[in-house]
């Protein structure tokens, strides 16, 4: 069933006037369902939320109610809607299993990076408190909402890491390179997650940034930029500017590419399988050396020092 946004604020206030004439109203409010609405806090850049009672007992006007919440300033000065003025809902339908599809108008594309992975973030784990709601897809102006030349396709509340109350210490593996370059060295850390962009995001970045123990090599050439990553059906595709094309004195193709690899395959969550690269959007059919660079890349546990 399709529902219109447009009627929107008339249902909310009609139902909130029916609530505050209710003789019974204090009871009423009891017993509606507590929620929680996703915001971006400003001072930390990461997704935080506050809890809401809804008002609707259906579950399309719960829907309606929770996107309006979710454009409604926040009652915390340092929150701000996950959700730009600029960027608005046409509608949003269900089907028989549990998929919630929500229709954007384009200027959602207008969204990248952090700002659209936040938006994407608070927008499902919201609307996923709804009863019944089990997927959620989104479209933009009719179209399937695309990441890195991929269909985003179904999400889920477990799909966006839950952390609202603090910051997170995340266990991860990062792989550099050893002193001549030709193995990888394991370097077991805690990264500070806040809710910020996904953990792919933060371990790459980690690696482009460099180690900081002694005997540990930087793998990735300096001016390297990660320009997107996306993790969809168990492959996590990682896109670079052109400079991870430069070439690093003593390190081999192997090392830099699975130094990303290995790190990428190695984390709790997601699930990762494989890795796919490309560069400026596009699929390189060779890296540095002629190693193939248009395939998927699994782990490679050989390449770790000591392990021969």
């Amino acid at each position: 069933m399709k529902k219109p946004l447009a009627v929107i604020l008339v249902f909310l206030f009609a139902l909130m006037l029916g609530a505050c004439n209710s003789s019974n109203n204090d009871k009423a409010i009891e017993d509606k369902s507590v929620v929680n609405i996703y915001y971006i806090d400003t001072k930390t850049s990461g997704i935080v939320s506050e809890t809401y009672q809804m008002i609707g007992t259906e579950k399309e006007h719960q829907v309606e109610e929770l996107i309006y919440m979710l454009k409604k300033a926040p009652e915390n000065v340092v929150y701000k809607s996950a959700l730009p003025e600029n960027v608005t809902i046409k509608e949003f339908n269900f089907d028989e299993d549990g998929q919630l599809t929500v229709n954007f108008e384009s200027t959602y594309s207008d969204l990248t990076g952090i700002s659209e992975v936040m938006c994407r973030a608070a927008v499902v784990k919201t609307l996923s408190q709804v009863t019944g709601v089990d997927f959620i897809v989104f479209n933009v102006n009719g179209q399937p909402l695309m990441d890195s030349d991929q269909v985003v396709g179904l999400m889920t509340e477990e799909d966006f890491i839950d952390n609202t109350a603090a910051d997170t210490n995340y266990p991860v593996k990062l792989y550099f390179a050893n002193e001549n370059g030709d193995a990888l060295i394991e370097y077991t850390t805690n990264i500070n997650y806040n809710g910020t962009g996904t953990i792919e995001e933060l371990v790459v970045n980690q690696l482009i940034n460099g180690p900081t123990e002694i005997g540990m090599y930087d793998t990735i050439p300096e001016g390297t930029t990660l320009l997107n990553v996306s993790t969809k059906e168990g492959i996590c595709y990682v896109d670079f500017n052109e400079k991870f094309l430069d070439k690093l004195p003593n390190i081999t193709d192997k090392i830099a590419i699975y130094s990303i690899v290995n790190t990428l395959v190695e984390l709790p969550v997601p699930d990762i399988n494989k890795v796919q690269f490309t560069i400026n959007s596009k699929v390189q059919k060779t890296y540095r050396e002629g190693t193939d660079f248009d395939v998927s890349f699994e782990r490679d546990l050989s390449l770790i020092e000591g392990s021969k």
